[in-house]
């Protein structure tokens, strides 16, 4: 028995032997070393910070591979994520009050097309923080939450304090930690809250190796979804800052390789509707650089700018730790929500040169949708509102309009009288307006007020989020997107030609009269891909004043005086 015991215990040790020979266990990277003339942050390390104080929740070195990956959950009201527990990055986000699509239509002008290519999909949930779950050969490289120490350091599992955080009447926090190949220790902390968007994010780096380490952090917020960057209206993957007050936009055609940014208040991306930001919680200014993402979608190249936080490279003594806070918002461009956040996240709204318009006219229209609860019935009485506000300008615009034409007559006889003499031409044609009170150009004064309403309205309508999949009445489910039965737009061009057949209108060139008559229809395929909410109030606004013009051609004018 002890010679099979003995036999046994040799042959044993021989395997294990001949296994660590043939297979040696994975050795450390070497550590990198300070290169010579790096400043040393101090106020970014804590030498007074004990090691003992923190060595009961760390757990031990595990390597890719040497322990179970996990997906770690967390849900709160607003949205529900899942957290990977590789390099503890961001897996999917989910934003529980807002879908993808809301049921889309194939567009009479692509029916062909659509018959082959276009269905009607489900409503369903899919990844609105424009962060994750990236189309093609992007995921790999857009690891949201991914923070590195150096750049170089192996992929680690990190251990969750829970495996699932459910968030409904407090804050919660789910702390993730994990030991790198070199002895550093890294400590990721989340904090979550029931009533808004914002996410606290704090990391520790701690130094119990014995000696100095070489730290040069970098941690990843991520780009903007494909599939969302290229959603229902522009601005699609863009970058933002803001930076002394000044709000700044990044497309692919800013930077071919980064963009770097200091002293930024927040940063982030953003598509029309959605929002993502970060901003230093610590006396420090945020900094870092936007990165292009390359890929292709739908067989197109796009370009998706990335924000990465960076920090100066340094060394980190033993017995120090490095601690950085941030705070985060990923969610819907509401003012309410981002006000929660920071004020100056609004800007992200960017509602244009003509905001000074567009955002008095927005607070009307959600003070409005609040009185009668939709959305399209808000643009109609918004848009009653503005024609009657600008009634007493539109009224002397057609006094004077109905006056040029009754004085179209005498106006021919003097062309024909004084077709040799330009001068006395024009001398006896003002005079002749003068005499009759007429003011050649007021006809148009109300035209040219409706331009920067009309624009201030397309700058609050596009990116309201309030607006988006919103119906209003029969066919039009969706406020925010053009009418894929083109009835609205061709509404807008049969009440535009009535509008022009009850105007009386001066003698004019005739090129411009033939250009006149075609307006309607060219207005018809300027509108046809504008948002349904914008193609409504210009409707609402023509039959407004169809009405007003049936009335005043009723009233009496003085003659004219020769």
């Amino acid at each position: 028995m002890d010679k099979k015991f003995l036999l046994a215990f040799v042959l044993s040790s021989i395997v294990i032997f001949a296994y660590y020979s043939i297979f040696p266990p994975p050795q450390p990277e070497p550590e990198q070393s300070a290169s010579p003339g790096i400043e040393q942050v101090e106020e970014k390390t804590t030498a007074t910070t004990p090691a003992s104080a923190i060595s009961k929740v760390v757990e031990p070195l595990i390597v890719a591979g040497a322990a179970e990956r996990k997906t770690i959950q967390v849900e709160t009201p607003f949205y529900r994520l899942e957290l990977d527990s590789y390099e503890a990055k961001l897996n999917s986000f989910f934003l529980k009050e807002y879908k993808y699509n809301a049921k889309p239509h194939i567009k009479l002008t692509n029916l062909v097309s659509g018959l082959f290519s276009g269905e009607e999909s489900e409503d369903k949930e899919v990844d609105l923080s424009r962060l994750v779950n990236m189309v093609g050969d992007v995921s790999a490289k857009n690891k949201v939450w991914k923070f590195s120490v150096n750049g170089k350091e192996s992929i680690v599992n990190y251990s969750a304090s829970t495996d699932s955080l459910q968030v409904n009447n407090s804050p919660q926090t789910l702390t993730l930690q994990a030991k790198l190949p070199s002895g550093l220790e890294v400590i990721k902390t989340l904090t979550f809250y029931p009533d808004t968007y914002k996410i606290d994010m704090s990391i520790r780096v701690l130094n119990r190796t014995g000696e100095t380490q070489s730290l040069k952090p970098r941690l990843n917020f991520g780009a903007a979804n494909e599939e969302i960057a290229q959603e229902e209206r522009p601005f699609p993957k863009t970058g933002i800052s803001y930076i002394e007050e000044d709000f700044e936009k990044y497309d692919d055609g800013d930077f071919e390789d980064h963009l770097k940014i200091e002293k930024a208040d927040w940063a982030g991306v953003m598509s029309t509707y959605f929002v993502s930001a970060v901003k230093s919680a610590d006396k420090n200014p945020l900094q870092g650089q936007f990165i292009p993402l390359e890929s292709r979608l739908k067989g197109k190249e796009v370009s998706i700018p990335k924000f990465e936080y960076t920090d100066k490279e340094f060394n980190l003594n033993d017995g120090q730790e490095y601690n950085r806070n941030f705070s985060l918002y990923i969610g819907p461009k509401l003012q309410d929500e981002m006000d929660k956040y920071d004020p100056f996240l609004y800007e992200s709204l960017d509602l244009g040169f003509f905001k000074i318009i567009a955002h008095p006219i927005l607070a009307i229209l959600r003070w409005l949708q609040g009185m009668v609860g939709n959305w399209g019935i808000a643009i109609i009485l918004l848009t009653l509102f503005v024609r009657s506000a600008m009634f007493p300008l539109a009224y002397k615009g057609m006094i004077s309009m109905k006056r040029m034409s009754q004085l179209n007559p005498r106006i021919k006889v003097l062309r024909e009288k004084y077709k040799d003499d330009k001068e006395r031409l024009n001398t006896e044609i003002m005079n002749f307006y003068k005499k009759n009170k007429v003011n050649p150009v007021g006809g148009c004064l109300p035209m040219i007020m409706q331009i920067p309403i009309f624009i201030g309205l397309y700058s609050a309508l596009l990116p309201a989020i309030e607006l988006r999949h919103q119906p209003f009445f029969l066919w039009m489910d969706n406020l925010s997107t053009s009418d894929f039965t083109l009835i609205l737009p061709a509404l807008m061009g049969v009440s535009m030609y009535i509008q022009q057949a009850l105007t009386p209108t001066p003698t004019i060139d005739p090129n411009q009269a033939k250009m006149m008559k075609w307006m309607p229809v060219i207005m018809v395929f300027f509108f046809l891909d504008m948002p349904t909410g914008l193609v409504l109030y210009w409707v609402i606004s023509n039959v407004f004043t169809i009405f007003q013009q049936m009335i005043f051609n009723r009233i009496q004018h003085p003659e004219v005086q020769h």
